[in-house]
């Protein structure tokens, strides 16, 4: 297991556990360290503390139009952003952990979120 597959595991058994608390945000939040925040079409935050500092998670799911198609054919893609005091320190998506375990943790997100929460509470 790699260092990001253990950093993604970490948050995703917290987020299960409840440890981590995410809230979801507008689609547009920080513009300034997303790539391509036009297709963005929900993102979630949360904060984790890794050797006594704290960093804030991105989860950003993002929904585009596929070139490789001509028709409307749409790709999903998510990816985690890792920041440390609003800079980016590493991305992790398909090409670091598995795309099945990012959706198992969009699941989860998606049901504890804090708008969820009021919505079946």
């Amino acid at each position: 297991m790699n260092k990001y597959e253990k950093l993604f595991d970490d948050i995703l058994n917290k987020t299960k556990l409840g440890v981590l608390e995410w809230r979801q945000l507008r689609k547009d939040a920080n513009s300034d360290v997303i790539f391509n925040v036009n297709v963005v079409w929900r993102q979630y935050s949360t904060t984790i503390e890794r050797n006594t500092h704290s960093f804030t998670i991105l989860l950003v799911e993002k929904k585009y139009d596929d070139p490789e198609f001509d028709l409307a054919y749409e790709k999903y893609r998510s990816e985690l952003l890792v920041l440390d005091e609003g800079e980016l320190v590493t991305t992790l998506d398909d090409s670091t952990v598995s795309a099945t375990d990012i959706a198992k943790l969009i699941s989860v997100v998606e049901t504890k979120s804090d708008k969820a929460k009021r919505l079946f509470s």
